[in-house]
């Protein structure tokens, strides 16, 4: 995708109601300040229990957005929890009659990895407009990578640690794991077939992200996965000594792996992180720890 100047972008808050609303401003100035215009959904300040409005309120700035062609992308005012109410109510069909990109971050996972299983439809994880700007400005490792998907530059990232050697090609997917655990067992859990999985989470106890990569692999076709790139485990929580570190649990869960996997990747909930398309072709090369995009 390449973004010109004074194109629209629709803002949508697809999960937690917006608590900080000062950052979500700073944000729409950003976009602002690079020549975009931010179309604010009608529900994106709404509050419905904890989340940001009801589910068909939600859906409707969705549907909206993607049924106006002059909308060229959608971006999240934050993550937290909720999404999933949305995705039985999306009509996936105006998606993949339309599709354009939503950059989202966190609890946007759900509807983002939703959307490529039901219309292939590719978007952007890692940049939210609240965490991004909760202090008033973009970090720069976030602010290059977004601008070259902006721009439609090829990235080519070298990152992370050795887990597993070797080489693979496939579709990049995914996001933070619990709720990619969470679609389990669901119509909007994607097929992981010839794909390249991308893991993080957050504020997690250890055993429980090991119990979550077990579920992974008991899911359909984690067998046909080519490799794994693991983010950051950002506030994980060490329960009792035997559950061991995020290290130990990703270290033994890949002993039984024949496929190249690195870990300690810039991507997940810290500061500094790399936003990364979703649903295309990209190329790991875990011997030298460096994600192409295809």
């Amino acid at each position: 995708m390449k973004l010109k100047p004074n194109d629209k972008i629709g803002i949508i808050s697809p999960s937690s109601f917006t608590s900080n609303k000062q950052a979500v401003e700073c944000g729409l100035a950003y976009l602002r300040s690079l020549g975009f215009t931010p179309v604010l959904g009608d529900h994106i300040y709404d509050t419905f229990r904890y989340m940001a409005g009801t589910a068909e309120d939600r859906v409707a700035d969705l549907h909206r957005f993607f049924a106006d062609p002059e909308i060229k992308a959608i971006v999240c005012t934050s993550g937290g929890t909720g999404s999933q109410y949305m995705l039985p109510l999306i009509d996936y069909e105006l998606i993949r009659k339309n599709p354009k990109p939503i950059f989202g971050f966190s609890d946007n996972t759900a509807l983002q990895l939703s959307i490529y299983a039901q219309t292939k439809v590719a978007s952007c994880t890692g940049f939210s407009l609240k965490y991004d700007f909760k202090t008033g400005k973009i970090d720069p490792l976030v602010e290059q990578s977004l601008q070259q998907i902006f721009n439609d530059q090829k990235l080519d990232l070298h990152y992370g640690q050795t887990v597993n050697k070797g080489q693979a090609e496939g579709i990049l997917l995914g996001g933070c794991l619990s709720l990619l655990r969470n679609l389990c067992g669901t119509a909007f859990y994607p097929d992981l077939s010839n794909t390249i999985l991308l893991i993080e989470d957050v504020s997690e106890k250890t055993y429980k992200i090991d119990l979550m990569l077990q579920q992974l692999t008991q899911c359909p076709n984690f067998d046909k996965v080519k490799g794994i790139v693991f983010g950051e485990f950002a506030d994980s929580e060490i329960v009792d000594p035997e559950d061991g570190s995020i290290d130990d649990i990703i270290d033994e869960f890949c002993k039984n792996l024949n496929i190249p996997v690195i870990k300690n990747f810039p991507y997940g909930h810290t500061p500094s992180r790399v936003v990364l398309p979703i649903g295309v072709p990209v190329r790991l090369d875990a011997d030298n720890c460096r994600l192409t995009y295809l």
